[in-house]
């Protein structure tokens, strides 16, 4: 193998030195019949040689000495084809074919079949063939016919020395010359065709590589001198070439990645290696698709490059797969901008997203919504974009009557400023107040940009606040005149108490001073709801369960409503709450009462619900907003006709009803909203024409039960104590003298504050209680007592009002006062406090 291997190499440097130089760059055809000339000449003068000695020796011997002639000029001639190197190809082969051809001729000649002359004849016309081309075989081929044929006539005429003594000897040679000329005519017709197409073929070749050359010149041309980092990859991957941009790009040079292919996926940045190698190993792979990718690489610096990558398939005229071209360019510096307007634009997106309003822009001619924030989708459910205003967000079939658009914009078509107005939005049925303002958009064209903030919990506050205005008020002017009216209910219910105490039992007398009883507690306990729906009464407020008192009304309404009207209740909570039981129960009456007035022409369904509820973060939307804790639901429904909206804000404002003359005083639901309130509790009502209303009452509740001391009936007391009763209205000392002394007492009476007090201060221990009126002119009430108390600490005073802004219960004990009550007061009170003041004060003393 090595032996082989150094011929080889032996034989390639004798080629270059020996063959024309010309021949190196020479068409491939030319090149490969220069080299078989060579080679034939090569082997007919070295090997040649020994075949001339011993043909020489031989013919000296026999006495050839024309075969000797022949010989050596053959042999001389091929010498000169291939010393001549500079004559052309055709003229050298010329030479060697007649060096062939005259051996042929001669050895047929003088040696006929013996000398072998027909084999020189053979190869004189392949060898012209190949060397010379078609022509030339022809020629050779018609040469050899004629000399064939020149030796049969030889033979006939002239016999030579070897066809003497030859049986049929012209016969044989015919039968030999056809088959030879056979043989010869198809192999030397062949080989002359096989080498004309492999001809035309390489000539083809040629101008296609030559074509080739020249597209690929232009492109090295174009390429080279191309900024970006071009390289062309061939069919199997391999790198046919790489623009010197690379340098500048990644740090190496263009010999570098020729000589090693594997540097384009070694220099990508490890965290884009996965979709960048799987996009590289696809471009040794016919692939018609064109691929853009953007990556990273690392330079020779170490420095890091962002390349934009994109490579199209190449293909022949006639649609041969010729590999891949790419196109790399540094996008860096673009990156860089990208990343910091990707950043600007993430922070704007960010403070939209995070600011607790609707905020859309649309275009102001068009309508078109172009963008929504975060907040807005999640309001509407979905993102609109691309959608029209006046359609998604309005639910209108065209642009809204009182669209502002155009208002947002000067003469000149340049926004002019912000808009601000407030709307109740027909979708969402949220209140927004609206800043609008007109923008350019990013396209540069007019559009409208809208930040909606949600007011409607700002509105039901306003409206809480217009109604805590208007209780207010009506508070001041019952505090106002309470005093006054609860002067003359005393007066009233006091003599009647006294008349009843003198009427005969069965009278007609008596059932009209019973009647007039029965009406001035009614407007005692008319007075009693005004203040406590303006929360200036004191009532005393306990833990009470409601269970007990809504089964106690619901038996009470049952007997009172048509039996077209079914009761449904729920009331098994045990749940306690602050509470006054009167106010309570005075709560449950006008509900159910008002719930049964709403189904009394079409019956329905009462509904009376007690339900234990727990408010977390977590479901505090669902119970209007409440602080966290228990509270005690208690809901009153009905399947009545339900209320009008336009009526529902106005329900709670006191003297307000729907109800005829007669039929109400309108301060039911009014007394309803102050007692919950005071209770620290909060009041929704649901209702919806046509399906009935609900009434929701949230009141702060908690589960520990107090023991309640059952109330015993006793005797009305009574008592012979020395009393000094000061009250500047007449009637209500002269009726509250009688009472007392009806219960036995020794009463003094005064209307004027500074009469008694000198009365007491002569005879100051001659009184053993002393009851005054807190309003009086000259001096009030609580001044009196504490003049009276100076003189006598332990002196037992009793403060009475009407009503009074000025002192209450907690002021009334502090200065000492025993008992502080309000007007009017009917007789079993006034002697159960009067009896008890006196006894503690006996037993201080």
């Amino acid at each position: 193998m090595v032996l082989i291997e150094k011929l080889v190499g032996s034989w390639n440097v004798l080629e270059k030195k020996w063959m024309p130089a010309y021949a190196w760059q020479a068409d491939p055809l030319t090149f490969w019949r220069e080299r078989i000339l060579f080679l034939m000449c090569t082997i007919c003068v070295g090997m040649g040689f020994f075949a001339l000695i011993a043909s020489l020796v031989l013919s000296y011997k026999e006495g050839f000495w024309a075969v000797m002639a022949v010989d050596v000029t053959a042999y001389l001639a091929m010498v000169c084809a291939l010393v001549l190197r500079s004559l052309p190809l055709k003229v050298r082969g010329g030479i060697a074919f007649a060096c062939l051809y005259s051996l042929g001729v001669g050895l047929s000649f003088l040696l006929g079949p013996v000398g072998a002359g027909y084999i020189w004849l053979f190869g004189a016309s392949i060898m012209a063939g190949a060397i010379i081309g078609m022509g030339a075989s022809i020629a050779s081929l018609a040469l050899n016919l004629f000399t064939l044929a020149g030796v049969g006539l030889y033979i006939f005429y002239a016999p030579p020395f070897w066809a003497v003594n030859a049986e049929n000897v012209l016969e044989r040679w015919l039968v030999m010359a056809l088959n030879f000329l056979l043989l010869n005519s198809f192999v030397t017709i062949s080989t002359a065709f096989m080498l004309n197409g492999l001809k035309q073929a390489l000539t083809k070749e040629q101008e296609i590589s030559a074509d080739l050359r020249q597209s690929e010149e232009r492109y090295r041309i174009v390429a080279d001198f191309n900024y970006d980092w071009e390289y062309w990859l061939g069919p199997q991957g391999e790198l046919h070439y790489v623009s010197p941009s690379c340098q500048r790009i990644t740090g190496y040079t263009a010999d570098e990645f020729m000589a090693n292919p594997d540097l384009l996926a070694t220099i990508v940045h490890e965290k884009d290696m996965d979709r960048t190698s799987n996009h590289l190993s696809a471009d040794t792979r016919e692939n018609p698709d064109v691929d853009f990718m953007d990556f990273r690489i690392v330079r020779s610096d170490q420095q890091i490059k962002w390349i934009s990558h994109f490579c199209l398939p190449v293909y022949s005229d006639n649609g041969n797969y010729l590999g891949r071209r790419a196109s790399n360019r540094d996008i860096t510096d673009r990156k860089v901008i990208e990343d910091k307007l990707s950043l600007h634009h993430e922070r704007f997106l960010t403070v939209l997203n995070s600011i607790d309003a609707s905020i859309y822009v649309a275009d102001l001619d068009t309508y078109e919504i172009l963008f929504m924030n975060k907040h807005m989708i999640e309001t509407y459910g979905e993102d609109m974009t691309g959608g029209r205003c006046y359609e998604a967000l309005r639910d209108e079939s065209e642009p809204c009557d009182w669209c502002n658009n155009y208002e947002l914009i000067n003469e000149h078509m340049e926004p002019s400023g912000v808009h601000i107005w407030q709307e109740q939005n027909p979708v969402t049925s949220k209140w927004y107040v609206n800043h609008d303002r007109a923008i350019r958009w990013t396209d540069g064209r007019l559009a409208k940009i809208q930040i909606a903030t949600d007011i409607t919990e700002l509105k039901k506050l306003e409206n809480e606040l217009r109604q805590s205005h208007k209780m207010e008020a009506i508070g001041t002017l019952a505090g106002g005149i309470a005093h006054d009216f609860n002067n003359i209910l005393a007066s009233i219910i006091g003599f009647t108490e006294l008349a009843l105490d003198d009427a005969q039992k069965g009278t007609l007398l008596e059932d009209n001073l019973q009647q007039v009883y029965i009406a001035g507690n009614r407007a005692k306990e008319l007075v009693k709801q005004i203040l406590t729906f303006a929360r200036q009464s004191d009532e005393k407020t306990k833990p009470l369960q409601v269970n007990t008192i809504a089964k106690e009304v619901l038996k009470l309404i049952r007997s009172s409503i048509p039996s077209s009207i079914r009761i449904q209740q729920d009331t098994a909570s045990t749940a306690l709450i602050m509470g006054n039981p009167a106010q309570m129960h005075q709560v449950l009456m006008n509900l159910c009462t008002n719930a049964a007035q709403a189904m009394e022409h079409s019956g329905g369904t009462l509904g009376v619900y007690l339900e234990d509820i727990n408010v977390t973060a977590d479901n505090a939307h669902e119970h209007e907003n409440l602080d966290q804790g228990e509270y005690l639901l208690l809901s009153v429904s009905d399947t009545g006709d339900g209320m009008d909206p336009r009526i529902m804000d106005s329900i709670f404002e006191p003297f307000f009803t729907t109800k005829g003359p007669g039929e109400g005083t309108g301060m039911g639901l009014a007394m309803v909203h102050g007692i919950v309130e005071s209770c620290g509790g909060k009041i929704v009502v649901n209702s919806k024409l046509g399906q009935g209303s609900v009434f929701k009452l949230y009141f702060p509740a908690f589960h520990r039960r107090s023991e309640a001391n059952p109330s015993q009936e006793e005797m009305l007391p009574s008592g012979n104590e020395r009393i000094l009763l000061v009250d500047d209205e007449l009637p209500i000392t002269t009726m509250s003298g009688q009472l007392l002394e009806k219960l036995g007492y020794r009463v003094t009476t005064r209307t004027s504050s500074v009469e008694a007090l000198s009365l007491f201060q002569s005879k100051p221990y001659h009184f053993d209680l002393i009851i005054t009126d807190m309003t009086m002119p000259n001096i009030s009430g609580d001044r009196l007592a504490a003049e009276m108390m100076r003189v006598r600490p332990d002196l037992p005073v009793i403060l009475c009002t009407g009503y009074s802004k000025v002192i209450s219960d907690e002021m009334a004990k502090e200065m000492g006062i025993k008992a502080f009550i309000y007007k009017p007061i009917v007789k079993n009170e006034l002697a159960k406090i009067i009896r008890q003041v006196l006894d503690e004060s006996a037993q201080a003393a």
